[in-house]
């Protein structure tokens, strides 16, 4: 593909993904009854590989991956259980709560998705995942607790045939043959608990210039099974801990920062591998350890925030690619700022 296509096509997902970030923010509140904390969407592609050239950006395994959010100062129930308040009412030194709302699609695809309509030994199978979340999270300036449910479907109803073939269709791309072939229909389940807490913190002057967070998860589910473990360090100028972001009294107006990270999976069960398709010949073996790293950069400004990662991410089974390389772009707004 062209060096022209490929960057066309990057500036029609930036287009997309500021669409949806205008329907997201522009939600009413007063519809859903809380006061909004932040919106944002989330693209994962392998177009997004900025550090490499355009035309060994890849599209196949994860081909894609697009979350929208909304997380509310509210404690609906939940927070009566635990006895914490809602962030929007509670001091900004205090452990207090939000509930997040999340809509994403996930799609992944061989890497002879283009060239061949059948699947072919060793390689991954097509496979779709449409989903709806919900997470309840405490958190004080220093930590964070999380537990995420998480419903969706695989197969048709997934949708991902559908939109992948209609954007590739619109942005002149190759279309992928086998999508005949993909992991059939079955409802879908997650449930996550995770816990992040900030360790080191170095400031100059007010400001803080440094942070350092593990990070630890540990999901079960029909969709995956596992765990992982890693450590984020953000450097900049008023730099905060990620669930800090949009709680007045925490967060800074201006924020910018360089940021580095390290995870490694725990893999024990991950339908989009495990599933048979249509035909023996995609099935194939899952490695139980995965690890990866990231680097990126993020400013916010306002109301505004924008966050991108690149992401290198190991073998995730025996015949697989030995990297899988891609980016994550989140364009956000807190409606409060």
């Amino acid at each position: 593909m062209g060096r022209g296509v490929r960057e066309r096509r990057v500036a029609r997902c930036g287009v997309a993904a500021m669409a949806m970030l205008a329907v997201v923010s522009t939600a009413p509140s007063r519809a859903l009854g809380q006061r909004v904390e932040s919106a944002a969407i989330e693209d994962d592609n392998g177009q997004f590989d900025f550090w490499l050239p355009a035309w060994k950006r890849p599209d196949t395994e994860l081909a894609n991956s697009m979350q929208a959010r909304v997380s509310l100062e509210a404690v609906p129930v939940w927070g009566a259980w635990f006895h914490v308040g809602a962030c929007g009412s509670s001091m900004p030194t205090a452990r207090c709560g939000t509930t997040a709302l999340s809509l994403g699609q996930e799609m992944y695809t061989p890497s002879a998705a283009i060239t061949s309509a059948q699947p072919q030994p060793g390689q991954r199978p097509y496979a779709g995942w449409l989903y709806a979340a919900t997470t309840a999270r405490v958190a004080s300036s220093r930590s964070s607790d999380a537990v995420t449910l998480e419903l969706g479907v695989t197969g048709r109803p997934s949708l991902a045939e559908q939109v992948q073939t209609a954007w590739h269709a619109l942005i002149g791309y190759p279309r992928a043959l086998g999508w005949a072939h993909q992991i059939p229909f079955q409802p879908g389940v997650l449930l996550t608990a995770e816990h992040d807490a900030e360790v080191a913190r170095v400031t100059i002057g007010d400001v803080p210039v440094l942070s350092v967070v593990p990070r630890a998860s540990v999901t079960a589910g029909n969709v995956a099974t596992g765990a992982s473990g890693g450590l984020q360090m953000r450097a900049g100028f008023g730099v905060t801990p990620f669930w800090s972001h949009a709680t007045p009294g925490r967060a800074r107006p201006l924020e910018i920062y360089a940021l580095g990270d390290i995870q490694e999976d725990l893999v024990v069960h991950r339908l989009v591998l495990d599933a048979p398709a249509s035909s023996s010949a995609v099935r194939i073996a899952k490695l139980p350890l995965v690890n990866q790293y990231a680097f990126g950069a993020g400013a916010r400004f306002g109301a505004m925030e924008v966050e991108y990662r690149g992401i290198m991410r190991a073998r995730e089974y025996v015949t697989g690619p030995p990297h899988e390389p891609y980016g994550v772009l989140t364009l956000g707004v807190r409606p409060g700022w």
